[in-house]
């Protein structure tokens, strides 16, 4: 007999117009599928005599216990926010039943096969990806393969992706730290750390944005640097920033080593955080506290971001969720005017 190929079940989606894995979930788990979209899958297996594959139905069914994690690239001067993060989504697993591996994330392409390797030989129920770029073509990749994933923050699609992501509101975590400081009196304002080609980043700097411009801190829209997120690159910004014909008597950073770097500066010129000039940081992590001086922070959610990850990996819903979980501010003595 000639060698006609037999339908897949990329045939199948290609053909209901919906992904891969709506398809397995009609066939495995058609519950959680609206019955409009089952009518779809089923009128186009019907149409392309597809037959699922009994044996590895079985397998599908017996869904291993393993959640992995494509870990980012090495950062040279080190994250302490989202090593903290692994520790989370580690727990997270556990509350449900699941254990998590890791993945150690080389070139896109290195990575989706390991994905493919571990999914489809029943190693890993899902994956969770973080760290995402604008353009990041890993979730569009994961899709078309028909691999379970949760992205830990958006692409440039936004609330557009047709898959399920979680962040904490950048914007919103930027637009506390203005209010805080504008509250106490501060008018003069600088924005460190933009950076447009990390959505999360340019996040913040819409925040800063916007609230500058609702507060009415025009000339703070002017101080706005881009540069790193180091604790080196805060110690020479804050500088310059001080030299500067009118110098900004509030700094807010995108992260805590800036925020971390702007206080080493204030200190060597015998300047009092929070009341000669305001300093908050982001992540709120262990660089907040040290020496003398209390760094104010924004802390992300970082354990209900894991969890809500964890269950959209498991659940993978036919409609993706975009959630943005609401931040919040901890004050301390960089903010202080009575210090």
């Amino acid at each position: 007999m000639g060698g006609t190929r037999k339908a897949s079940m990329a045939d199948v989606a290609d053909l209901a117009g919906v992904s891969a894995m709506t398809v397995s979930n009609v066939i495995n788990r058609p519950e959680i599928v609206s019955e409009a979209t089952r009518a779809k899958v089923h009128d186009a297996m019907r149409e392309l005599r597809y037959r699922n594959n009994l044996v590895a139905r079985s397998l599908r069914l017996a869904q291993p216990r393993q959640i992995a994690y494509a870990l980012p690239a090495q950062d040279a001067v080190g994250n302490q926010y989202m090593d903290a993060f692994v520790h989370d989504l580690a727990e997270s697993c556990q509350a449900v039943d699941r254990n998590l591996t890791l993945v150690a994330e080389r070139d896109t392409e290195a990575l989706l096969t390991a994905c493919e390797d571990l999914y489809f030989g029943q190693s890993a129920a899902g994956f969770v990806i973080s760290n995402l770029g604008p353009d990041d073509p890993r979730p569009a990749g994961l899709r078309k393969r028909g691999i379970p994933f949760a992205a830990y923050g958006r692409t440039g699609d936004a609330f557009a992706s047709p898959w399920s992501w979680v962040e904490a509101d950048a914007a919103q975590g930027i637009a506390m730290a203005v209010d805080h400081v504008a509250d106490r009196g501060h008018r003069e304002l600088a924005f460190i750390g933009a950076d447009t080609g990390v959505v999360t980043m340019a996040q913040r700097e819409i925040g800063y944005r916007d609230a500058c411009g609702r507060r009415g801190l025009t000339a703070s829209l002017g101080r706005i640097v881009h540069c790193g997120r180091d604790l080196e690159t805060g110690v020479r910004v804050a500088a310059a920033l001080l030299d500067a014909p009118e110098p900004p008597t509030a700094i807010i950073c995108v992260s805590d080593p800036l925020a971390a770097g702007a206080v080493i500066t204030l200190q060597s010129r015998g300047l009092a955080p929070g009341r000669d000039v305001a300093v908050t940081g982001y992540d709120d992590t262990t660089l907040t506290s040290f020496g003398a001086v209390g760094i104010s922070s924004v802390r992300q959610p970082s354990a209900a971001i894991a969890a809500a990850l964890v269950r959209l990996v498991i659940e993978q819903p036919e409609t993706p969720e975009h959630l943005l979980l609401p931040p919040t501010l901890v004050e301390r003595s960089s903010t202080d005017p009575r210090l």
